[in-house]
């Protein structure tokens, strides 16, 4: 499933004193199946953009599509794509409520309509596509770690079978381990189930070893939209917009300044090795 923004223009408090435009003219488009970072200073743009991709914002100027159909066209339903289009929210687990697990991630397919039977299919399922486990059935959400409370969440969004993932910050607040556990569990998701994800997040590590895309927002503009060895290459222009670049890239660029022959588009530990094992290969056999 594509989504696509034409022109798109976002205004909050138009016409009193707070007005303050959030999106300025941006255009793009995600294809389907693709896994994208969205990044970018708070205040960039990237939460409100991500709010225009399921209908949860209206443009002020501009139109959105998915799957080539503009969301606000009066025959739509809203309450489809956003059955289609799912987001997660920062802090997801604070809009856990039920008193089972269960129960939290039966809420969506429930809300559809759906028999018994499929829904405790779905249930199951999205339970297990997260990495957890039968015997946490019937626990109570709030009894669980905070990563676990963050997969109850996102199993709540994939029982309705989205065919988009967007997610906001998914590692927020979570210790090294809770964060790997979850983004290898996003990453898995997206290879085997080929679904569109959307990752928002501060983390240059994260969008650097993780996603296929990188598109940065700054002031309401997309200011770069490339994979991400392109995009980190601009070192100087994402530090003036308050980012920076994954710490191995800056490795690689002090080695560039002090005259080693390596490669300025790693972006990952596993990269920064073969490069430099292969500049010691070098010198070896010299």
């Amino acid at each position: 499933m594509s989504i696509k923004v034409k022109n798109l223009t976002y205004v909050y408090s138009q016409g009193t004193p707070f007005e303050k435009k959030a999106l300025d003219n941006v255009s793009l488009e995600i294809s389907k199946g693709e896994f994208v970072g969205l990044i970018g200073h708070t205040g960039s743009g990237k939460s409100t953009l991500i709010q225009h991709f399921n209908g949860l914002f209206k443009p002020t100027n501009g139109e959105v599509y998915v799957n080539n159909v503009n969301i606000h066209n009066k025959d739509v339903s809203l309450r489809d794509i956003r059955q289609k289009v799912g987001l997660v929210f920062q802090y997801p687990e604070h809009q856990l409520f039920e008193m089972t697990v269960y129960k939290d991630v039966a809420f969506g397919p429930t809300n559809m309509g759906l028999n018994n039977d499929e829904i405790d299919a779905r249930v199951k399922q999205a339970i297990k596509i997260v990495g957890l486990s039968e015997d946490i059935y019937d626990k109570s959400p709030f009894d669980l770690s905070g990563g676990q409370k963050r997969r109850v969440a996102i199993a709540g969004v994939l029982a309705m079978k989205p065919d988009v993932l967007i997610l906001d910050e998914p590692t927020a607040g979570l210790d090294p381990k809770g964060r790997d556990e979850i983004l290898n569990e996003i990453s898995k998701l997206h290879r085997e189930l080929g679904i569109t994800i959307i990752l928002v997040s501060h983390s240059m590590e994260d969008v650097g070893k993780y996603v296929e895309r990188i598109i940065v927002m700054n002031k309401g503009k997309v200011k770069f939209d490339d994979k991400p060895k392109i995009v980190f290459t601009n070192i100087e222009e994402l530090q003036s917009m308050g980012l920076g670049v994954p710490q191995v890239t800056y490795l690689m660029r002090e080695l560039i300044d002090k005259g080693f022959n390596v490669s300025n588009e790693v972006t990952t530990l596993i990269e920064a090795h073969d490069e430099i094992a292969k500049l010691l290969s070098k010198d070896v056999t010299k």
